[in-house]
């Protein structure tokens, strides 16, 4: 049979949709070779049976330093610390050290001083800023203390409420923030509900509640940050008393138990009391050190919030100790380094190498985690195991450990192309990655253990480095042998909500990808065959994938363009095959739902839309994949493009974080 060009172009792309899909199928060996070496090989776990083990043996148990670089950190850092200070694991033999930086507490002092000075001329020249600005904010957060200290009239009004009861569960110094936070949203918003950010942040302070419950809490919630929204309306020169009244019917709605009357009496009793205070305060002598302490209150840094962990964790009988260092905005960078006397950039692996100077002399292994992590409770017990049948055995242990990391945590405040993006690359994580250790030593930058006499063998992180973590996988290699092995226990971590934040996270991963293969052909480390496998992995894992990867993408977009033009003839096909096709295609959608499901467990549940419509849309979103797959190796193919035109990233820049 004669075929023209059009039937030809057709069956070239079925050729391309086969070959592609059989790609996809890969999939499938990758995750019985995952589950077959590591995920069904993982052991039962429990720290009584690891500690009778070791006393069986006569050994004692590895210690371990938890390190974690926090910049800009304040969003995310409260809550990492309290799930890592909770691992299993005895609490004498791990600490945790986090590491911040002086240059975050700078900036912060520089903004404190000048909206504690606009603040305090503000009220004492009786001009009240507007509410979303700094200074704005700091005279909201004195009056959302001052209504904190009435909330026992707010109980005694408001009768034997459930919802007071629930709000004093939390303790004040988090409490003061909520109620703040709620009283601007509520000027910001006019009549608006500011339902479902509120419900969110008293979900996380209370988990245990239930929706209905939860409503009570709101509601009661409202009965104090409304009094301070009239209160500042107030003396804005604004019409306190209609704000109040439409605010009442909000907190009426929030739930039967409170009616409007109750609330607006409530709301006139106490905004003007606080009106009354608040004038008085004006003339408080140690206004300007209330401001300062509201602003560490409401805009805390993560310096703030690590000195009030570190403090409630030392007051704890048994929890492991919690530290707290901070980079010098002059260190060089280097382990063991020297400050310099001017200030040097701030990178990942500069911090890193700070804290390496300050953890616990006795710990002989060193995990890594970003500050927003959430490891695997049992991850130090695995990791002590493989460290006592090591000893059992006399067989050599792998001295980096490297765990899935999950990027699924903030999926619901993603959008549509970085939900997609984060569910496959999770899944990548978990099937693909190890596969990707039989070719290269890939070591990430969080869910990552490192025994600490090879840190200091290999002179610790490179401080230079746009993606650091690969570049000490590759250095540890090369210069002591040491290869990375698969940790099947995960991190549940945040992906960057937007498409131009993940972009650029993307973007800094594939050129620390290319500098990281300069750096090895220029320091000749190892022996010339090692440098040369190891770069042609390299470059098979990277450019060449990109290349593959963004001209696949291509092919649809080129097909379409040809059927316009009339040069494509599906008739070719018996339509019972087209059908089978189209088929294939759906399997895309359905895999991705199913990774919906398999990775929901690691979703931040407290980000859940309130209605079942606005969950059943972020679920819709999934079906731009077909052009989210478009846009998946963008990152990467940029990143070779402006490495070709000697331009590119050249400082390590902070990943955006969802606030928890």
């Amino acid at each position: 049979m004669q075929l023209d060009t059009a039937e030809w172009v057709y069956l070239v792309a079925v050729g391309l949709h086969l070959f592609f899909f059989g790609l996809f199928l890969r999939l499938l060996w990758w995750k019985r070779y995952a589950d077959v070496t590591y995920w069904r090989r993982r052991p039962e776990l429990s720290l009584d049976r690891l500690v009778k083990q070791a006393q069986s043996m006569g050994q004692a148990l590895p210690r371990f330093s938890l390190i974690v670089p926090a910049r800009n950190e304040a969003d995310v850092i409260e809550r990492t610390v309290d799930h890592l200070a909770g691992l299993t694991y005895p609490h004498d033999l791990y600490e945790v050290l986090v590491v911040t930086d002086a240059k975050e507490e700078q900036a912060a002092a520089q903004r404190r001083s000048t909206a504690v000075a606009e603040a305090v001329a503000a009220l004492r020249e009786r001009r009240m800023p507007a509410p979303d600005s700094t200074a704005g904010g700091l005279v909201m957060a004195l009056i959302a203390g001052m209504a904190l200290d009435g909330i026992g009239e707010a109980a005694r009004r408001l009768g034997p409420d459930e919802g007071i009861q629930h709000l004093r569960r939390i303790p004040a110094p988090l409490l003061r923030p909520i109620i703040w936070e709620a009283a601007l949203r509520l000027l910001r918003k006019g009549a608006g509900s500011p339902e479902y950010r509120l419900l969110r942040t008293l979900r996380s302070r209370l988990p245990d509640l239930g929706q209905e419950p939860l409503q009570r809490a709101y509601a009661a919630l409202l009965s104090l940050a409304i009094p301070c929204a009239v209160a500042f309306a107030s003396l804005r020169g604004e019409d306190g008393a209609a704000l109040g009244r439409r605010l009442a019917t909000l907190a009426a709605q929030a739930h039967h138990s409170l009616t409007r009357e109750l609330i607006q009496s409530l709301c006139s009793a106490l905004a003007a009391d606080l009106m009354v205070r608040l004038e008085r305060l004006a003339a408080d002598p140690l206004l300007a050190e209330r401001l300062a302490a509201a602003y560490r209150e409401v805009y805390p840094t993560t310096q703030d919030i690590m000195a009030r962990k570190v403090a409630e964790y030392a007051a704890r009988p048994a929890a492991p100790a919690v530290r707290h260092v901070v980079v010098p905005v002059d260190f060089d960078g280097q382990l063991n380094g020297r400050c310099l006397g001017v200030t040097v950039p701030s990178t990942k692996g500069r911090a890193l190498n700070w804290a390496l100077g300050f953890i616990d002399g006795r710990s002989t292994w060193c995990g890594f985690y970003d500050a927003e992590s959430r490891p695997d409770s049992r991850v130090m017990l695995y990791l002590a195991h493989r460290v006592l049948e090591a000893r059992r055995t006399d067989t050599p242990l792998p001295r980096i450990f490297q765990g899935p990391v999950f990027q699924v945590r903030n999926w619901y405040d993603m959008g549509a192309f970085c939900k997609l993006a984060s569910l496959f690359t999770a899944i990548s994580h978990e099937w693909h990655l190890p596969v990707v250790y039989r070719s290269i030593p890939f070591v990430g930058g969080t869910n990552v253990f490192v025994e600490t006499r090879l840190l200091h063998e290999i002179g610790g992180f490179d401080s230079s480095t746009l993606t650091e973590d690969l570049e000490l996988g590759t250095r540890a290699w090369l210069k002591a042998r040491a290869w990375p092995e698969y940790l099947p226990y995960p991190s549940s971590e945040q992906t960057p909500p937007t498409f131009m934040g993940f972009y650029r996270q993307r973007l800094r991963w594939a050129s620390g990808h290319l500098q990281v293969m300069r750096k090895i052909r220029a320091e000749q480390l190892g022996t010339r065959e090692q440098r040369q496998r190891l770069l042609r992995s390299l470059w098979f894992k990277g450019q060449a994938q990109w290349l593959f990867y963004q001209a696949a993408t291509l092919v649809p977009l080129t097909v379409f363009i040809l059927w316009t033009m009339g040069l494509v003839d599906p008739t070719v096909v018996p339509p019972v095959w087209r059908y089978g096709l189209h088929m294939m295609s759906a399997l895309y959608i359905a895999f991705a739902v199913y990774l919906l499901l398999r990775y929901l467990r690691y979703v931040d549940p407290t980000s859940r839309p309130l209605m079942w419509l606005g969950q059943l849309g972020a679920v819709g979103q999934i079906l731009v994949l077909p052009l989210a797959g478009f846009l998946f190796p963008v990152p990467y193919f940029s990143a070779l493009v402006l490495a070709a035109a000697g331009k590119g990233p050249s400082h390590w820049v902070k990943t955006p974080r969802t606030r928890e």
